[in-house]
């Protein structure tokens, strides 16, 4: 089995060269570069984003301040717990009305002088059932005392406790725009004095800044229990808010990226409440991540202009070896002329094209004394098979001439005459029906080295044969005819000719293809139906039709050879037969399979 190995052109190996080496060093510098600047760009843009951010907790730490410490002056000034001591120990009714009076008026003060600046208001919620705002002193229904709000804020008491559904004991709309606490009004361990109501607008908690950067997102507060206070908006639903918020708790960091989203968090000191911002983090990066675009852009651009100055650069250098490289194909047949290029563009191609035409003179006349040479050796081949010399007389001749020639150092006469044996030795040596691959290729082989002195370099052969097909058994003298064919009708006229065969197993069946690159059928059908008459031009005389006659008497009409008649070039004939290895039942070809 032969194969050669192609080299590179020249166009190629620069093309490479310019990749490996300039192409792809430029490109890692490159991205190397836009990592750099795109992990710069997106810092800077989360430290203003976290700056900005930082601004807000500030305001809205310093307002829930503010609120706690108006909501705890209710009790811890002596003047106010008066009044509502005085509210709650009034005799007559007279007397309550003007204690609730009086706290209204300090409601009012509270409202205006300390939670008012930012939109707040305080309302106070009575043990008795009523609720007393700067204005005016309602009843609550009863049904206030079953709701959960209530008894959640009963339960924490002192402490502060958050919740969407305190706002709608105030006179400010819906739950949606504001959000309050209620906590327990008790001083020092005393009796409890009832409940401070505070609510806050939710813009407080909810916006981020006047800068149309920073609107690529929401923010939203969560109670310290996770429980879902104000914020987010159609494109962030409570539900994607809270899982935002769970996975920022246990990254533990002030910031990161989750997904698709950008997230901002932290916990307010004055409430152990949390206010998380969340935004589109593509929107929000979009100038960082811009920059991964604008350089693809520039590598496209760059690899087509790369790939275009080093395409012309190398066919300037390429096209007069080119010439030569084709003209070398046809060297025998080429002229003086042929060789001659209309223009140098190089010292060294003057120099190539001189020495090409001294070595097309040389080699005219070798190949007029090797053709004299392989006429007289054929002649003499053929008026020794047509001598009917004993077969034992004809061995033991050749194997003396093949001794003497190596003994006076002729390696290649030698060489023939070993191969021109082992073909006459195949030949007569027996009359078995079937033969191993492993010695049909061993016969062809042998002859393709032989046809090598006919054809020179003109023809390549190669034999692709797996070391498990070796010992499968075919009929002798059945590849012999299809290498001949390919070498009588395919090889006469081409100046470069490639001659393959390949094995295969396939199923229960083994296929033998032979390819060629000669001139092929040039658009005739071939009839492997009708049977031809012996083939003077070969060493076996036997052909194709014949073959094919032969295989379907012995294994059936499914088996033989078949034609790819709609081959663009070239000559493609496949043999089909059961796969059947030596030492099965028999050697013959009948009702053998694998």
């Amino acid at each position: 089995m032969r194969t050669t190995r192609r080299e590179p052109s020249i166009k190629s190996s620069m093309l490479n060269s310019i990749t490996w080496f300039v192409l792809l060093p430029l490109f890692a510098a490159l991205l190397v570069l836009c990592v750099l600047m795109q992990h710069s760009v997106s810092q800077g843009i989360a430290e203003a984003y976290q700056l900005m951010f930082a601004q807000n907790v500030r305001e809205i730490n310093s307002a829930i301040l503010q609120a706690n410490y108006v909501s705890s002056t209710m009790i811890t000034y002596t003047e106010n717990s008066q009044l509502l001591k005085d509210y709650y120990d009034a005799p007559t009714d007279y007397q309550k009305n003007i204690a609730a009076k009086k706290i209204r008026e300090m409601i009012l003060n509270c409202n205006v002088s300390g939670i008012g600046s930012f939109g707040g208001e305080l309302i106070i919620l009575t043990n008795d059932g009523y609720l007393i705002s700067s204005d005016k002193i309602v009843a609550v229904p009863h049904e206030l005392y079953e709701e959960d709000w209530y008894q959640r804020m009963v339960e924490k008491g002192r402490d502060p406790y958050w919740d969407p559904q305190i706002c709608q004991m105030f006179d400010r709309g819906g739950t949606g725009d504001y959000v309050a606490f209620g906590r327990a009004l008790i001083r020092y361990q005393e009796n409890q004095y009832g409940y401070a109501l505070v609510l806050f607008p939710d813009r407080l908690f909810t916006g981020f800044g006047s800068d149309q950067r920073y609107q690529k997102g929401v923010m939203a507060m969560f109670s310290s229990d996770g429980r879902f206070l104000t914020g987010g908006n159609q494109h962030f639903s409570h539900e994607t808010m809270a899982e935002l918020l769970k996975k920022w708790q246990e990254s533990g960091e002030r910031q990161g990226n989750y997904g698709d989203y950008f997230v901002m968090g932290s916990v307010l000191s004055n409430s152990k409440n949390v206010v998380l911002y969340v935004g589109n983090r593509h929107e929000i990066f979009e100038q960082s991540e811009q920059i991964f675009a604008y350089l693809g852009i520039f590598m496209t651009v760059s690899t087509v202009v790369f790939f275009g100055i080093a395409i012309s650069i190398s066919r300037f250098i390429t096209e007069p070896i080119l010439f030569f490289t084709d003209r070398i194909r046809l060297i025998e047949q080429s002229t003086p002329q042929d060789l001659a290029l209309e223009r140098n563009h190089f010292q060294e191609t003057r120099v190539l094209e001189e020495g090409m035409l001294g070595a097309q003179r040389r080699i005219h006349l070798l190949l007029e004394e090797v053709r004299q040479e392989a006429v007289m050796k054929e002649k003499a081949r053929f008026d020794a098979l047509k001598a009917q010399i004993n077969p034992h007389f004809l061995f033991n001749t050749l194997n003396a001439i093949r001794w003497k020639a190596s003994i006076n150092g002729d390696q290649e006469v030698a060489d023939i005459l070993l191969n021109l044996g082992v073909l006459l030795n195949e030949t007569y040596k027996n009359d078995e029906e079937m033969e191993t691959i492993y010695d049909a290729v061993h016969i062809l082989e042998a002859y393709c080295k032989i046809m090598q002195v006919r054809f020179g370099n003109q023809v390549e052969f190669f034999f692709v044969i797996p070391e498990e097909l070796e010992e499968y058994l075919i009929p002798r003298f059945c590849l012999q005819p299809l290498v001949e064919n390919s070498f009588i009708h395919g090889m006469s006229h081409v100046d470069k000719g490639v001659i393959a065969l390949r094995g295969e197993l396939k199923g229960e069946n083994m296929e033998l293809t032979l390819i060629d690159n000669g001139s092929g059928l040039r658009g005739k059908a071939l009839d492997l139906s009708v049977r031809e008459e012996g083939n003077k031009r070969g060493i076996t005389g036997i052909g194709l039709s014949n073959i094919h006659k032969r295989i379907q008497m012995l294994y059936g009409e499914q088996y033989g050879l078949s034609v790819d008649e709609k081959a663009e070039f070239g000559f493609k004939v496949t043999l089909r037969i059961p796969a059947v290895k030596r030492g099965t039942k028999d050697d013959k070809g009948t009702d053998n399979r694998r």
